[in-house]
């Protein structure tokens, strides 16, 4: 499976020439060419694949492990909460590892609690150290009720910014003196950046046992609106068609001693996105399963 980005933008091309070489040295394929060309090399007709870090790689648990096509992601998350002597208060801190996919990320969040409700704006940055990093703000409100479980929402703010890279193949090529074909050209696609905002609801409710604590849970992420910027005519705000991913599964908070819990998780995730499928893109879709531990100072 291929990691890609899906960038929306157009694409330029830059032509070269050979002074001392009366021939032409670059040539393009025709339209119909280049179609034939393009379904023989790029599997037309077939949705590429690309992976969403910041909603599966990244995940809030201190282990977890993905499961993505057929490829096997792991990440390591480690945390420090301090809470104030009276409980209203918290400040949260987290790092975020991930060596098979190079990525990175650290954060910071503070909370303000009561009985029913926690209350958080977290940010959050991550990078490869190459190509792509991300900055995200979050606002986040959890309800906790005694008979319907717990209910929570978040609007998230989030810019992501792209290096140059070589985009695909557009038919052009160069050739020698006898016209024998010596490369293809490949078009080089601008250093680019995009601003998302995406609304989060969740749902969980908890089974209580003596040993055990069994959570069912769901998760709804959308992308509202986004502004894409690369310095060229393909700069564009937009709102965005109707999508979603779903993500449910199962937590289990195991009970080892009074201070020390083991939790388990796992997790699927489904996506609806017919505008990343219009023009040839689909998200992958993971399978995580996480391993967390909480213990009590």
């Amino acid at each position: 499976m291929k990691k890609i980005l899906l960038i929306l933008s157009l694409i330029f091309t830059t032509f070269t020439t050979n002074a001392q070489i009366q021939k032409p040295d670059t040539l393009q394929l025709s339209p119909k060419e280049l179609f034939g060309e393009s379904g023989n090399m790029n599997n037309l007709g077939i949705l590429e694949s690309y992976i969403d870090f910041s909603k599966d790689i990244l995940s809030s648990s201190n282990l977890s492990v993905g499961i993505i096509g057929k490829q096997v992601s792991t990440t390591l998350n480690l945390g420090y909460s301090k809470t104030s002597n009276n409980g209203k208060w918290g400040n949260s801190f987290a790092a975020s590892i991930n060596p098979i996919w190079k990525y990175y990320g650290v954060g910071y969040g503070f909370s303000r609690n009561t009985d029913t409700r926690t209350t958080t704006l977290q940010s959050f940055y991550s990078t490869d150290f190459d190509f792509q990093k991300d900055i995200t703000l979050s606002f986040i409100d959890v309800f906790r009720t005694k008979k319907w479980g717990t209910f929570g929402y978040s609007v998230i703010a989030s810019k992501s910014f792209w290096n140059s890279y070589e985009g695909q193949w557009e038919g052009k090529y160069t050739v020698d003196e006898n016209y024998n074909w010596v490369k293809n050209i490949y078009p080089i696609m601008p250093a680019s950046s995009q601003i998302t905002y995406k609304g989060m609801a969740m749902y969980t409710y908890t089974l209580k046992t003596k040993r055990v604590n069994i959570s069912p849970q769901v998760f709804l992420m959308s992308d509202i609106y986004k502004v894409f910027k690369d310095g060229t005519a393909s700069d564009l705000a937009y709102v965005d068609d109707f999508n979603l991913d779903l993500y449910y599964g199962t937590s289990i908070d195991w009970k080892i001693t009074k201070r020390f819990i083991l939790n388990t998780n796992i997790r699927y995730n489904t996506t609806w996105d017919k505008l990343s499928e219009s023009v040839g893109y689909k998200k992958s879709n993971p399978i995580l399963f996480m391993i967390g531990t909480n213990f009590q100072f």
